[in-house]
This record gives C-alpha cells, structure tokens and sequence, in this order.
C-alpha cells in the first residue's frame, strides 16, 4: 500500500514538473512571439537612404555668418575642405578668397553636381562629386530667392525636400496634391474669345480650342497680387463678385516643390473650382 502510495505521490510530482516546464514553453513561445510583433511594427531603411532620423530645425545649426549670408551645417560638427592639399576648416578657406563667398564657391563648382534648381529666383540644390573636397558625401543648398535669401547650406543625409518644407532659404515649401487658399478677388477683366489651351479634367488632357477668358486679379491676406487668365462661361462669370473673399482649389498635379507663396502656387498649380467664403 505504502509502494503503491508513493509511486501516485512520484507520478503527481512528474505531472507538477511537466505542467510547470510546459508553462514555462508556453510563456517563452509568448514572448518570442510578442518581440516578432515589435520587431515588426519597426520600419526597415532600404539600403541608400539616410541613416539619421530627419528632422531640420533640431538638427541645422548657424555656423557663421559672412557679408550678410549665413552658413548653415547639417548633420555636421565641423566643415573641413581640402584646399591645395592642405586640409582648412571652411572659414579658414573663405580667408583664401579674402572672404568672398561667390569666388570661393567657384572654386568649389568643378567638385560639385547640380541636383536641382528652383523656379524661386536662382537657387540650386549641389551633391558633391567625388569626395576630393570634403572627404564625405555632402548635399549643399545655394539659396538665391526672389526676395534676396543667399544663405547656404551644407549637409550630411539632408533631405533638400524636407529641409525646404521645414524653412530652409527663408521659405515655407511643401508638396501637397491638392490644397486650397483663400484670396480676394480684387479685378475680373473680360478678355473676350480667343484660341488658347484648356485643361479637360474629364479626358485629363489639354485641348487647344476658341473660349472666353477673364483675367482675374486676386490677392493673399499680405495684400501681394497676382493676375491670371482662366476661361469660364456665363454662369461662373456672374458667380464672382469683386472685393470678396474666395476659396481657391487647387492642384499640384506633378507633386512639385511649391513655395507657400500666391505667386508660385498659381504658376505651378491647376485652379479646379473657386468658391464664395461663407461669412
């Protein structure tokens, strides 16, 4: 009886063990699994992209000023340059060139690519060639605006497009598809029938054909005007009223770089509707 007795007593040890050690696989199949999850929620980089988390104004700092233009570094300590294979920090290059910006970005030019250039006055976005200058990749902002920004702009993994959206050149960028603006109407101007290209939003193509054109003047809450022409027929004439406030609806039907400016957005963007503002 006492044999008997002692091998439930063994056996209800063994099932404890084995209940205790399946738990125990259990909480570590739970584990390995919930760790997968988060691995997962994590975004991958694919190989090319910028290592660093973007973010422009924490990053960007002045680095010196120079004739009224500042010099601006991203993602960098300190801007070295090799110069008649002496190694110089940037400000001690500039002194080469008796502190003349212009002749000493010349200098720069043969080492240098044009990324892009904008439609805001002049300015060019550079990627170093070779790393012959610097001794590392750069990408580098020459701002040249309508309204006189020239400050420059040299970075490490900088993305120029957000660097723009997030104030770079003085300027406020951004990209969006499609947006609207609220102006006033300050002049509605009968320009009568001529031939000229309409935009068919049905067919989605530019037809070339004879229509009534207005040339509107309208203007942004800084009282700055711009004057375009846009065909419209009798009833959309009649529905706008000089001296009121409207809602323009716009596209950016390529998904270009749009300076947050009346000017550039109607050069650059298709008008679709315009809409009284309720009061």
């Amino acid at each position: 009886m006492k044999k008997k007795l002692s091998k439930m007593k063994n056996k209800k040890r063994n099932y404890n063990k084995l209940n205790t050690a399946l738990e125990s696989i259990f909480l570590i199949i739970i584990l390995i699994l919930i760790a997968i999850f988060i691995i997962g929620l994590i975004p991958s980089k694919k190989k090319g992209e910028p290592v660093d988390t973007y973010n422009f104004n924490n990053t960007v700092k002045e680095y010196f000023r120079v004739n009224n233009r500042v010099i601006y570094l991203y993602n960098i300590d300190e801007l070295n340059i090799t110069y008649e294979e002496s190694k110089l920090s940037f400000k001690d290059y500039l002194t080469k060139f008796n502190d003349d910006l212009e002749a000493a970005f010349k200098n720069m030019e043969e080492s240098l690519k044009v990324k892009s250039a904008l439609r805001d006055g002049g300015t060019v976005i550079y990627e170093t060639k070779d790393n012959h200058l610097f001794n590392e990749d750069l990408t580098i902002i020459k701002c040249h605006t309508s309204d006189g920004n020239e400050d420059i702009y040299f970075g490490k993994n900088m993305n120029a497009v957000n660097a723009f959206k997030d104030g770079a050149c003085g300027k406020n960028y951004f990209e969006d598809k499609e947006f609207s603006r609220v102006y006033t109407l300050s002049n509605i101007k009968d320009l009568g029938i001529k031939e000229g290209s309409v935009y068919n939003p049905e067919t989605d193509t530019t037809e070339v054909k004879m229509s009534h054109y207005y040339e509107l003047t309208i203007k942004d809450e800084n009282g700055k005007t711009v004057t375009l022409e846009r065909v419209m027929d009798d009833d959309s004439r009649k529905s706008l009223i000089k001296g009121k406030d409207y809602t323009f609806y716009f596209e950016n039907k390529y998904g270009e770089l749009i300076k947050n400016d009346i000017e550039d957005i109607v050069n650059k963007c298709t008008i679709k509707k315009i809409v009284l503002r309720e009061d």
